[in-house]
Formats: structure tokens, C-alpha cells, sequence
């Protein structure tokens, strides 16, 4: 199981995060505001997933991964490739494009255009929707030889908050993108550096 010092850094490195864009100048437009919205709101999801691990509550934690993900990917597609009406809409409740449309455009971005996002998309969105949507791959978690408990195993768990974590990193790059601040994304890609190595 995952062990104490290890949720004790992941909490350390949410606080780190959080810090980084408290207080945080960004322009006050719709545009900043949907993005920097997404860009929370994935933040918020990665700090629920590490308390929810550390609480043993796997079911819920690996439940959010999806939707810390799509935060996320809605965050950069808002901040870079919506147009006005379609922001203004956005934030009037309006749906945006399924994911997969998201995509196609962020990548057509130079930043995003070697589809590493898309990558991601193909290698877990099958499991992120079981977790999320309790299907068949969440339910095996749950049904052991003595019955109907949790069995997440460790190398699962360290994945999820793993994943969690550059999603966070990269919601505070975004953040740091709105508000032109390149000291801040560079930071934050170092720090998150240092966190895969060790």
C-alpha cells in the first residue's frame, strides 16, 4: 500500500502548486475567466485525488481522473482556441465540443502539435471512463476471494496520483500562460521535473 511519507510529499507538492497561482494577476475577460476556470477547477480535482487517496478512498479518487483531465484539456482549448461568441456561450452553460474535437484543434497548435495529449487520450480514456462511470474495470477492484472490498494495488494508486500531478503542472502552466507569466510555467515545469526523477 502507498506509503505514509509518499501522500505526505503529493499533499506537499498540491500546497506548492496552490501557492504558485494564489494571488495570481491574470486579465479580467471572459476568455481568462473560462480558462482560468478549467485550470482551477483541474487543480482543485488533483488536491481531492491526493486527500481522497490518503483517506483510502480509491474508489472516489480514481473516479476524478477523468474529469481532472478533461478540466484541463477544456482549459486550453477555452484559452487558445475558442472563439469570443463561443467563450460567451461557454460561460452562459453552453456545451462545449466533445473531447475529441478539443483536441483536433489544440493540436493543430504549435505547442500541442507533437499530439502528446492525444496520446494520452488513446492510452486511458477507456479506463478513465470505467473508473468514472463504475464500469466493469472499477468493479474488478472491488471483488476479492473473501468478498466485496477495496484491492487497488500500490503500483495503480502511484499511477493515479502520478497522472494527477502533471495534470495539476500543467493547469498552473496554463494559469501562468494567462497571466504572461513565463518565470512561473518555467518554474513549475522544473519542480515537476525534479518530482518525475525522484
Amino acid at each position: 500500500m502507498i506509503k505514509e511519507e509518499e501522500i505526505k510529499n503529493a499533499g506537499t507538492y498540491v500546497e506548492q502548486l496552490r501557492v504558485s497561482v494564489d494571488n495570481l494577476e491574470v486579465p479580467n475577460d471572459s476568455r481568462t475567466r473560462a480558462a482560468g476556470s478549467c485550470f482551477a477547477i483541474a487543480q482543485e480535482l488533483h488536491h481531492a485525488i491526493v486527500r481522497l487517496i490518503e483517506w483510502r478512498l480509491f474508489a472516489a479518487a480514481f473516479s476524478l481522473v477523468r474529469i481532472e483531465f478533461e478540466a484541463y484539456i477544456r482549459g486550453e482549448w477555452l484559452s487558445q482556441c475558442a472563439s469570443d461568441s463561443v467563450i460567451d456561450a461557454f460561460l452562459q452553460n453552453k456545451e462545449p465540443p466533445r473531447i475529441n474535437c478539443l483536441l483536433a484543434e489544440l493540436e493543430m497548435l504549435e505547442s500541442f502539435n507533437e499530439k502528446v495529449l492525444s496520446q494520452i487520450k488513446e492510452k486511458t480514456w477507456k479506463s478513465m471512463c470505467a473508473y468514472t462511470h463504475t464500469g466493469g474495470l472499477h468493479v474488478q477492484r472491488w471483488n476479492t476471494e473473501d468478498g466485496i472490498e477495496a484491492n487497488y494495488n500500490r503500483d495503480e494508486i502511484l499511477e493515479v496520483l502520478k497522472f494527477a500531478e502533471i495534470i495539476a503542472s500543467l493547469s498552473v502552466v496554463g494559469t501562468a500562460r494567462l497571466a504572461k507569466d513565463d518565470a512561473l510555467a518555467n518554474r513549475t515545469f522544473e519542480a515537476f521535473k525534479k518530482r518525475v526523477v525522484a
